[in-house]
């Protein structure tokens, strides 16, 4: 048998992404609700981490580290590796346009295809951030569909297999995911109420997103509350980690590593997926072992990238040529503004290259990396190394080289000391270089050019374009830029202080600063981020950077500088909602600090709320936003619920003092509800119901009934809405809130009726008709079996449902049998009428001394039989098969004749006694006549499929779907009069 290596290859991450969520799935079976939420957390947690993975480049590092000093993790990936391996080998499946490498390497690989120069072509790629952003869509989108199609086939074939239904659930909850764009690892997927296995409940849900909203930091890059796009993927580029047995792995499976591809100089391309899957389940593999609170403290640590020996050593190991790599990626690094990271690598390459010429050229280029960070001592230190080493080149390129390495380090002494000498030393490099010929002496000028725009020497720069432009040939690349800047020179003759061009400089350079500082918070680099939005503040501040650089510093802990920062914010700003929110989060942080409300951060609720001045109050909750936003953010991390209840309590004083419109503790509650947090919430609705006005009252109803649905006490939301209904009868949104209340209880019944008083009320409203489509449609597809009481009999539902879905699942077939199916509906039906209505009856009728001497011996012979001289009926074969001695059940088809039956025979008294405990049940003769026809319908059903057993596929699923219909009517009467089993 031929193995198929190509999945494992081009599709490990997500073959592992099935397992471990088959597993997890697993690990929540028949367990208690808490050991499922606890596991759910911990879950999230775990998804939460492989995002951090993989956008932080730095956070990739302390992995690597973990990893490869856990044995014990290191044998499971093994282990798994191998599993899955064996799991997909048998599959015959291969994508016929496998993804490359992506990146730079795929954008330079197409350049080679199309016959195009590939370093230009990476580097025009990485100089774009616009252009990075678009790749990265395009990209994920290949991915997608790729990933898709392998998904399909392995849903076929987990389909194609019997007792499997953990697998077919991992596979379609990645499939929604990849579909959703949800990227990164199997996200947590809603209830299935035919597959219990396949979710959470609602309160399970909100449990999770509550720990995560109170105890991580950075809560807006995983929750999707602020900018969620990828970041640049340069610095991931560089990390090469190689597991300690990955050679001897592939080796294993695929015959042959990627060592031995590098030293037989084939393409190593074939691998780069496995090894990129292989280091993330490493690193996931990792995160199980961690307990909750390491987790949480791990996230919430920051991981500041660094370019590491260790990490450029690895190439070494592969075979590869060290400076070749090494300059190859100093460049890539450069183009994407990465620049202390490329001279790092620069200086690897520079320690390990022995010719004297080719060091020149990376100390020189180590230089420059510095001079863009703005390094200029460390600048200086390496043009200096180099000007040494222009004695290391031939003569002709000696000469030119040395002046322009004494041009570099008389801009740099000038960065550093701003000394006149720069002039003098510019003047001097000129006249040396009247010796050189025309063509070379016209790069000494662009570059002395060059070096005076930098240095804002722009007198100095005019010059010399222009007298470059006399010397240069019309084919030299640097003529087009040199007369464009001289036209906007001529533009602003009249500007001899040159604040227009100094104002271009500037915004250039902003653009970097904002391209590393976007960069830096998108991949949790936050100390990288620091500093770039400081070098944005010196050049231009404004009330958004300080506002940005105080968020930065609140992270870190640092709570004086933050609030110092937020007050810098405000003197910059001019607009009331920003302000708002900075005295807002003053007062926050300074009640933190200070671990009471001090009168500071009192004084700065009232200036946030002048400043706020209860504008836009026409637009309802929504307007408070900015000021309630702020609280529930920091609140809820405080741990600190008395801490809390001050501070809200001394809003809420201030916002009755200022005298603003609106209820504020309904405002507080609202806020805390839309984050979440339903029991602070709800705390503050109940607070609110102190103080309401009564055209209020309805509404905090309905939103303390919101909490409780949240937290997926449905029995008790439904009463707070009956509440807010007793005060508002015609408002349609109660009966909404209601319906959906009993559609989670699955009381379709209930929530129809409640939706169809709500479509009453607001006949427009196609919202509401289309619940009422949703709750029918759920009413014939899924059995109310929460609203059975007897496990037995919820068991013999859920056989039938099994049958269902194991027999007619898989390819199209010409014919089904549906008469297993219904039989076990037909006897799950008949069982809980039993048990629920007839048992109940049967026992207090037999063990009545007036009906039977006996309870063995059963009903008397007059009663039974009949007596003429009393004008006694016999009992009538429906009550006969109840009431006989051997116990059995009424079959489906006779309860359509129960009432008549019982209508022509009340004459006897054990009739009588039968129709009024069935009143007392709650059963009038009208509700039985309802209920037998339900019955007889079923029956019909049942007694067609099991006699004609040729149906289609979707005759199979209409069928199914009708009698469904007919089970929750039938349940729906049971439970509304009172019947239980």
């Amino acid at each position: 048998m031929e193995l198929n290596t190509t999945i494992v290859r081009d599709f490990l991450w997500e073959s592992y992404s099935v397992y471990s969520d088959r597993e997890f799935l697993r690990s929540v079976q028949d367990i208690s609700h808490e050991e499922k939420r606890d596991r759910f957390i911990d879950h999230a947690l775990d998804n939460w981490l492989l995002v951090r993975y993989k956008r932080d480049p730095g956070f990739v590092l302390h992995v690597m580290d973990a990893v490869n000093g856990n044995a014990a993790v290191q044998q499971r990936i093994r282990e798994i590796v191998l599993l899955l391996f064996g799991e997909t080998a048998r599959i015959s499946y291969s994508d016929d346009e496998p993804l490359g490498p992506k990146g730079s390497t795929e954008i330079m690989q197409k350049a080679i295809r199309e016959g195009k120069n590939p370093f230009e072509e990476a580097a025009l790629y990485l100089k774009d951030p616009a252009e990075i952003d678009q790749y990265n869509k395009d990209r994920t989108e290949r991915e997608r569909e790729s990933k898709m199609r392998y998904l399909q086939a392995r849903l076929e074939d987990a389909e194609s297999r019997v007792d499997n239904d953990l697998e077919i659930i991992a596979i379609r909850r990645l499939m929604l995911d990849l579909k959703t764009g949800r990227y990164y690892g199997h996200q947590m997927g809603s209830d299935d109420s035919l597959f219990p296995a396949a979710g959470f409940t609602g309160d399970i849900l909100l449990a999770s997103q509550r720990y995560l909203y109170q105890n991580l930091k950075f809560r807006g890059r995983y929750f999707a509350t602020s900018d969620q796009a990828l970041p640049e993927m340069s610095l991931h580029e560089c990390i090469v980690w190689m597991l300690p047995f990955q050679h001897t792995l592939e080796k294993a499976i695929f015959g042959g590593s990627i060592i031995d591809l590098y030293i037989e100089h084939k393409d190593p391309a074939a691998l780069w997926k496995f090894e990129v899957d292989l280091t993330t389940i490493a690193g996931y593999e990792w995160f199980l072992t961690l307990s909750r609170e390491e987790k949480v403290a791990v996230l919430n640590e920051n991981y500041p990238f660094t370019i590491r020996e260790d990490m450029l050593s690895a190439i070494a190991d592969l075979g590869l040529n060290i400076s070749w790599y090494c300059q190859d990626k100093l460049n890539q690094l450069f183009y994407a503004t990465l620049y202390e990271h490329a001279a790092k690598i620069g200086e690897y390459a520079y320690s390990h290259e022995k010719m004297g010429d080719k060091k020149y050229f990376i100390a020189s280029a180590v230089a420059t990396c510095y001079r863009e960070f703005e390094d200029y001592k460390a600048a200086l230190k390496w043009y200096e190394i180099a000007l040494k080493l222009t004695k290391k080149l031939d003569l002709a390129n000696r000469i030119y080289k040395e002046l322009i390495e004494r041009k570099n380090c008389s801009e740099m002494r000038y960065y550093m000391s701003g000394s006149e000498v720069f002039r003098k030393e510019v003047a001097r490099i000129e006249m040396d270089a009247k010796r050189l010929p025309a063509e070379i002496r016209a790069s000494v000028i662009y570059n002395l050019a060059e070096a005076c725009r930098r240095t804002g020497h722009h007198d100095l720069e005019y010059t010399y374009l222009i007298e470059f432009t006399v010397l240069a040939d019309l084919d030299n690349p640097k003529l087009g830029p040199s007369l464009e800047r001289l036209d906007l020179f001529n533009i602003n003759l009249d500007d001899t202080d040159f604040h227009g061009i100094r104002d271009i400089e500037a915004r250039e350079r902003a653009e970097v600063y904002e391209r590393r500082y976007v960069n830096a918070v998108r991949s949790f680099q936050h100390a990288d981020a620091s500093r770039w939005i400081e070098r944005l503040i010196l050049l231009r501040p404004t009330s958004a950077l300080y506002q940005e650089k105080a968020a930065l510093y609140r992270h870190k802990g640092q709570i004086g500088q933050a609030i110092e920062l937020y007050q810098r914010a405000v003197v910059y700003g001019d607009e009331p909602e920003e302000d708002t929110f900075r005295w807002m989060s003053i007062a926050l942080l300074s009640t933190w600090a200070s671990g009471e409300v001090v009168p500071e951060a009192i004084e700065s609720i009232r200036t946030a709320l002048h400043c706020w001045g209860g504008r836009h109050c026409e637009e309802g909750e929504q307007a408070y936003d900015v000021v309630l936003k702020p609280v529930v953010y920091e609140t809820a991390t405080w741990h600190n619920p008395t801490l809390s209840t001050q501070f809200i309590q001394a809003f809420i004083g201030e916002f009755i003092s200022i005298g603003l419109p609106g209820n504020p503790a309904l405002l507080i509650g609202d806020a805390f509800l839309g984050h979440s947090m339903s029991s602070e919430g709800r705390q503050w609705f109940q607070a609110a119901l102190e103080t309401e006005t009564p055209s209020e009252r309805t509404q905090i109803l309905c939103m303390i009934a919101e909490s409780l649905f949240m937290e997926g006490d449905h029995r008790a939301a439904v009463e707070w809405f009956k509440h807010a209904q007793e005060n508002d009868p015609e408002l349609p949104d109660v009966y909404i809130g209601m319906a959906r209340c009993h559609t989670c209880l699955m009381e379709y019944d209930r929530a129809s009726a409640d939706v169809s008083k709500a479509c009453e009320l607001d006949p427009d409203n196609e919202a509401y008709r289309d619940l009422k489509g949703e709750i029918d449609m759920l009413s014939a597809h899924v059995i109310g079996l929460p609203r059975i009481g007897s496990e037995e009999i919820r068991s013999i539902f859920r056989t039938g449902d099994w049958l269902l879905f194991s027999v007619y699942k898989g390819p199209e077939r010409g014919i089904y049998d549906l008469g297993p199916v219904v039989i076990q509906y037909g006897k799950g039906v008949e069982k809980l009428l039993h048990e629920s209505l007839l048992l109940p009856i049967r026992e207090r009728i037999r063990s009545d001394n007036m009906f039977c001497s006996d309870p063995h011996d059963g009903v008397r012979k007059m009663f039974w039989e009949g007596y003429d001289e009393k004008k006694i009926p016999p009992l009538p074969f429906t009550l006969k098969t109840v009431l006989g001695n051997d116990e059995k059940s009424l079959a489906l088809g006779q309860w359509g004749y129960l009432s008549n039956d019982i209508r022509k025979t009340r004459a006897n008294p054990v009739t009588l006694a039968f129709s009024d405990m069935l009143q007392e049940r709650g059963f009038s003769m009208k509700t039985l006549n309802e209920l037998g026809k339900l019955c007889r319908d079923l029956s019909l059903e049942r007694n067609g499929a099991a006699h004609i057993s040729f149906y289609s596929r979707d005759e199979v699923m209409e069928k199914r779907g009708e009698m469904v219909k007919i089970i929750n009517d039938i349940i729906g009467i049971v439970s509304r009069s009172g019947g239980g089993s």
